[in-house]
């Protein structure tokens, strides 16, 4: 245990040198890369390299904690991968620690600093993972009374995060991790569209994000009874990551809920989790596999525009089987620095009882960042809030942690892959496993055909639980995880897969 050592900017040439170590320090990025375009995720796996650098935060040290942070690593390559993990916090602890991931499997590492005193608050984590060799990716998990939650880690910084949709009311809380993986300090600024307008408290500028370490931003300290805030973080200086965690406990007894009848200090009806690594630029364009409402499930679809041009979207549903590619639409307009939202229960014009994907696009070219949410509770079967930002491009192939990652262990429930096809032609898909040293059909999952404009899931079988998975797909395709906690048990998890990139 120590402290995170700063590195303090004197003149621009020192700032310069440094700038030059910094991109040793982590590989491929560093402080003049340029940020993640449509065409490379934030949780790109490199199929080859020599080394590979993950950022991971949004979770908190030691298991008890109130959202108990852990990695989970997946190696689909035919040899082991070894690497290092150097966990930082706000308040100054920091921990090294060596990692080794077999071939074809998974590992876990819990996040949690040793020789803590009894007393001592357990603090946010953040995780800087280098690891040597290719065929590999690292989420983090997070775990609560509430559910868990799961989303890859981050394969690069960005001067640029956009979040969609938080909330702090009376039992939810929302809170912005900052990670800077790199040993010079960086400088964000935070701004907000809430449902009371533009807001730019002064607390939330000027952050400081410490070089090699964290800061955690704790929304409601300054943002108080906010049913709807998206958040635009920038880095005046530096690059950071960004990663977004709400939590919503059991409303109190008696208290007013938030709907269209609250009083004051109103309560989230729904109780739940969610993790959500933030968007690195607004698209044209986003995807969502899946899609679907139900009794007891209410789903929408927020776009938060951070531009200064009004952006008129399309909401297109796609459904699934015969009629695939056949679906229905909703229209909406998003002011400048504004969100809108659209909430297809019981609309005319959705597809009620059916799956389907979704596809939201911009008419008019503006572009934005858009968001899909989920809450499930009586009289359906499952409990738990989920959220997840689209996907803005497709592609052919993708690394799965097995089940591990989407269901842990406290959490066990259903675990479905989900897929959407955005092109012309039909998709067949290929789930594979490590045998020996290759990778051949993985047992118990046949090939998916996916019809062109349509969707289709398949629900894993909890033998993959301790495999990585490769998704293979004759053509470009969305793909995500999908948990669902069965009662009595809580939890709803979205997650977007890692890319395999080249």
């Amino acid at each position: 245990m120590g402290r995170v050592r700063r590195w303090p900017v004197l003149v621009v040439l020192v700032a310069v040198i440094v700038a030059g170590v910094a991109l040793n320090h982590v590989g491929s990025g560093g402080p003049s890369a340029h940020a993640a375009t449509p065409a490379q995720a934030a949780s790109d796996a490199p199929t080859t390299a020599l080394s590979g650098s993950w950022f991971c935060a949004g979770g908190t040290a030691a298991p008890d904690s109130v959202a108990s942070g852990e990695l989970v690593f997946a190696n689909a390559g035919s040899t082991a991968v070894k690497g290092t993990v150097r966990l930082v916090s706000p308040i100054g602890y920091f921990r090294k620690m060596n990692v080794s991931v077999p071939p074809g499997a998974t590992s876990t590492v819990v996040e949690q600093f040793l020789g803590l005193p009894r007393r001592a608050p357990r603090p946010w984590v953040g995780a800087l993972v280098t690891l040597y060799g290719g065929m590999a990716s690292v989420s983090q998990v997070i775990s609560t009374p509430e559910g868990s939650a799961s989303q890859p880690c981050a394969s690069a910084a960005s001067t640029h995060w956009y979040f969609v949709d938080g909330a702090t009311l009376r039992n939810a809380s929302d809170h912005i991790s900052l990670l800077n993986p790199y040993p010079v300090d960086a400088i964000a600024d935070l701004s907000f569209t809430t449902d009371q307008g533009q807001e730019d408290p002064s607390a939330f500028e000027g952050v400081l994000v410490p070089a090699d370490g964290e800061t955690v931003v704790n929304l409601g300290s300054h943002l108080r009874i906010r049913e709807h805030i998206a958040v635009t973080v920038t880095a005046r200086t530096g690059q950071v990551v960004a990663f977004e965690t709400e939590l919503v406990t059991r409303p109190p007894s008696g208290a007013n809920l938030e709907g269209p009848h609250q009083g004051l200090n109103p309560a989230a009806p729904v109780q739940g989790v969610t993790l959500a690594l933030g968007a690195t630029q607004p698209s044209t364009s986003w995807w969502w596999p899946a899609g679907s409402d139900g009794s007891g499930l209410s789903e929408s679809y927020i776009a938060y525009n951070p531009g200064p041009a009004p952006a008129r979207l399309s909401l297109v549903l796609l459904s699934q089987g015969e009629d695939s590619g056949v679906g229905s639409s909703s229209e909406l307009t998003v002011a400048p620095f504004g969100t809108a939202s659209v909430r297809t229960n019981g609309q005319p014009w959705a597809l009620p009882g059916i799956m389907y994907a979704v596809h939201l696009v911009s008419t008019n070219g503006v572009p934005v960042v858009a968001e899909r949410s989920i809450s499930a509770t009586r009289p359906s079967s499952l409990t738990g809030l989920g959220t997840l930002i689209g996907q803005s491009e497709p592609g052919e192939d993708w690394l799965l942690p097995g089940t591990s990652a989407m269901a842990p262990t406290k959490h066990r429930g259903q675990v479905w892959l989900e897929v959407a096809n955005p092109g012309p032609k039909q998709a067949i898909l290929n789930i594979e496993a490590l045998e020996g040293s290759h990778l051949v059909q993985a047992v118990g999952i046949p090939p998916l055909g996916v019809r062109a404009g349509g969707r289709t899931g398949l629900e894993l079988p909890a033998g993959t639980a301790g495999e990585a998975l490769v998704v293979k797909s004759s053509h470009p395709v969305v793909v995500e995880d999908d948990s669902w906690a069965i009662r009595p048990q809580f939890g709803v998890n979205f997650s977007p897969v890692v890319a395999l990139g080249n």
